[in-house]
């Protein structure tokens, strides 16, 4: 197994996080559904009348008919089954397109609505998960030789997670680190 990067790992909370959001959004009642976007500053009956007026709109538009998408007849056998006309499929895919737009706007304005932490809020990451990090990003400085950097990272993990300082990789990080700031 390879190794994630700092930015994979906080890719993969940031996303686990977004889904938690959205089965937390899921699981609300429509009337908290509505209670929340009032809170937040949404005015229900605008986005309503918009949503109809767009469904208005779909309806209007000119359809196909059968005989417009249909070539001239075709003698037919008396085995063969008439198909159902395009324009109901037609009709129906609309509607169905039109729902799920719908559908991911809504979620969008609730995403949209959901205020930021609080500064300072604590951080969804444990110690643990914080020293891992903070390793990955020292283990970037000592590439960089940017040795100092490298061993202040370091014990900024210690002090999070001093079980993790024991593994050899970081061991052996610390002991060349420590051995290019003391000089040759």
């Amino acid at each position: 197994m390879t190794k994630r990067t700092a930015k994979e790992t906080w890719d993969a909370l940031e996303e686990a996080g977004l889904d938690a959001e959205i089965e937390s959004v899921l699981a609300m009642t429509p009337e908290e559904r509505e209670r929340d976007l009032k809170e937040a500053g949404f005015d229900l009956d605008e986005v309503r009348a918009r949503s109809d007026a767009f469904f208005e709109k779909l309806q209007a538009m000119p359809t196909a008919t059968a005989a417009e998408t249909v070539p001239a007849p075709v003698p037919a056998t008396p085995n063969v089954v008439p198909l159902t006309p395009r324009a109901r499929r037609f009709r129906a895919a609309a509607f169905i397109g039109a729902g799920l737009a719908l559908a991911a706007s809504v979620a969008l304005v609730v995403r949209l609505a959901t205020p930021p932490p609080p500064v300072g809020a604590a951080s969804p990451l444990t110690p643990a998960e914080r020293a891992f990090v903070i390793r990955d990003e020292a283990t970037e400085e000592c590439r960089q030789e940017h040795w100092k950097e490298c061993l202040d990272r370091l014990d900024m993990a210690r002090a999070l997670d001093p079980d993790g300082d024991a593994v050899p990789e970081v061991q052996e990080l610390r002991k060349v680190a420590g051995g290019k700031m003391r000089g040759p």
